[in-house]
């Protein structure tokens, strides 16, 4: 997991350090009335504790343009507050450099009843500007929110869009030290949002604004934000480059969707049999399939007073329930040993897991596996409570025959969360073991020139019968800085049966703008984004291998048109005729 900055005394625009923040929720309204006067007992027979945040560290240097992403509930909002100073810490320290303009809320400050007028005039007579200062910073509010025709009528009447415009205006004209932006340019339209965007820019490259910008659309902020600070369960998960951040929040998606399937089913198990639940996970630490199988023999669960909870995996055991997102093979035999084996293909979900319910009293103490591997990639073993928290975990090693393990319980408390990116997702039925960039001699290039020929070449291999002979292929070209691309695509290639084969892309012309591109690469079935539900790739069963690991290719400038912020050359054919020559092909 990447820890946040340390303070180091330097020009720093906020420093956070050992931040918390607890929230009573309270089972009667009554109690807080009573909680206000110092009556309520500290009981739970009258509130429980909500934890928003948790020893939370972070320094941020002045001008830094910071993304803060996460989950609805992860504690963002929580720290934005404590940062502006709305909400008191329930532990640490917030030591803020400087004047903070914050948009946390839609219509904050503003008086519903009172006009854009009247609300922007007392907005700045907060802030102690007046008299011919106030009526020229007024005029360039009004001129950048573009709400001329509006700004004397109530607030009440307005848009949400048209809110937004004005209390974003209304921040940035006295070019704040700190500027918290919290979802709220969501509202509007496109072209207010991309506007907001370079003033914001603008705000930090030329005034040194350091920005906070909470955000869910993370593809955008990539434009914007050199920094990401990702949250989760009021922890920090991660803190470093856009980049980074992306692939880690795509695997976050992946996460939740099994995390949600775990509550399923440790909810059902608990209703059939009446007790606690663990769930021990075997799974590709890269969260895709693995190189070669891994046998499982047996798997034990065994308590401090020397009980145990024993399966042999091809037979099962009634207090273990092999969950549905599993891709375990049937029962066969290896080296001699009846087991089962996790595959290396068939399911987007590369693990075997089960619930198991544990026995009246049982305490938790170590976890021993007998498994055969001969691959090259990691694979963990966890045992892991309904809430993610680690009860113990260990590496299955690489070995020419079966061997044993044993895993004592860790720490208590620790989180799951390492966070890692994940590059790789789909059913692995079919793998691109290989990308190369090649040049119009067919020599590998890491670059191309802008106008020059480029093949893209994918060495694919496949593992099981796919659905069909055909194939999806995408190629996907992402600007750094932005949330622009470019797509290759053929919905329907045909591909052999099976064994290794290579599939190219050629360009006759690159017509990137010259930079830094990051290319993504995907086969899945054929004709797949003709269905009417489109899932979330990182959990979409139709792809075999998308690679999402943003391999930079570096397009070089060949004049200056394609260096001036040029995005895309569209290839066109341009004639010039004589005007009646065209009167006449035009009829």
């Amino acid at each position: 997991m990447s820890s946040a900055r340390t303070f180091d005394g330097g020009d720093f625009a906020l420093c956070a350090q050992g931040l918390s923040k607890r929230y009573r929720l309270y089972k009667k309204p009554s109690y807080r009335l009573l909680d206000l006067f110092g009556l309520c007992p500290a009981d739970a027979d009258y509130y429980t504790e909500h934890v928003a945040l948790e020893d939370f560290d972070l320094t941020i240097q002045r001008g830094e343009k910071v993304a803060i992403i996460g989950r609805n509930g992860a504690g963002k909002s929580t720290l934005l507050k404590m940062i502006t100073g709305l909400v008191r810490p329930t532990a640490g320290t917030v030591d803020v450099r400087g004047g903070v303009s914050n948009l946390l809320q839609l219509g904050a400050g503003f008086h519903p009843d009172f006009t854009g007028r009247q609300n922007v005039y007392a907005g700045l007579a907060h802030q102690g500007v007046t008299g011919r200062e106030a009526t020229k910073l007024f005029a360039e509010i009004v001129a950048f929110a573009e709400i001329e025709e509006y700004i004397d009528q109530p607030m009440k009447t307005y848009s949400t869009g048209m809110c937004s415009r004005l209390m974003f205006s209304s921040s940035i004209v006295l070019k704040p030290d700190i500027l918290v932006v919290d979802e709220i340019l969501g509202v509007g339209d496109a072209y207010f949002a991309h506007k907001s965007f370079e003033r914001m820019r603008e705000l930090c490259t030329r005034d040194a604004t350091t920005l906070l910008l909470v955000t869910h659309d993370i593809y955008s902020a990539l434009n914007l934000c050199d920094r990401f600070i990702w949250i989760d369960r009021g922890q920090l998960r991660f803190d470093g480059s856009g980049k980074d951040a992306i692939g880690m929040y795509e695997r976050s998606v992946k996460e939740q969707q099994e995390e949600w399937l775990r509550q399923q089913n440790a909810a059902s198990m608990r209703e059939r049999v009446g007790a606690d639940v663990v769930h021990v996970v075997l799974q590709s630490r890269t969260g895709f399939a693995l190189d070669r199988p891994l046998a499982i023999g047996s798997l034990q669960l065994a308590s401090a007073d020397g009980r145990a909870l024993t399966i042999e995996v091809a037979n099962g055991d009634e207090h273990w329930h092999l969950v549905a997102e599993s891709n375990l093979s049937d029962p066969e035999d290896v080296l001699g040993r009846r087991c089962r084996s996790l595959r290396t293909s068939g399911s987007i979900y590369h693990k075997a897991e089960w619930t198991v319910a544990l026995p009246l009293d049982f305490e938790f103490d170590r976890v021993h596996a007998e498994w055969l591997y001969r691959g090259d990639d990691h694979v963990e073993l966890r045992v892991v409570t309904t809430d993610r928290k680690v009860l113990a975990d260990g590496e299955l090693a690489s070995g020419a025959g079966w061997q044993t393990g044993t895993f004592d319980r860790v720490r208590a408390g620790r989180q799951q969360s390492d966070a890692f990116k994940q590059v790789d997702y789909g059913t692995g039925v079919l793998r691109i073991t290989q990308v190369e960039f090649l040049d119009q001699d067919g020599a590998p290039v890491a670059q191309v020139r802008f106008g020059d020929a480029l093949t893209v070449r994918l060495h694919c291999r496949i593992d099981a019968p796919l659905v069909s002979d055909a194939v999806t292929v995408v190629i996907g070209f992402a600007r750094q800085g932005s949330a622009y691309q470019n797509y290759i695509y053929d919905p329907h290639l045909h591909v052999p049966e099976r064994g290794s084969f290579i599939i190219d892309s050629c360009i006759d012309n690159v017509r990137l703008g010259s930079g830094a591109w990051y290319v993504n690469l995907g086969i899945g079935e054929a004709d797949m984004f003709k269905r009417t539900t489109l899932p979330y790739f990182s959990v979409d069963s139709a792809w075999y291998h998308l690679m999402s690991a943003r391999l930079q290719l570096h397009v070089l400038s060949a004049t200056q048109f394609d260096a001036n912020g040029c995005f895309f050359a569209v290839p066109a054919s341009i004639t010039v005729v004589p005007e009646r020559r065209a009167e006449h092909v035009a009829s």
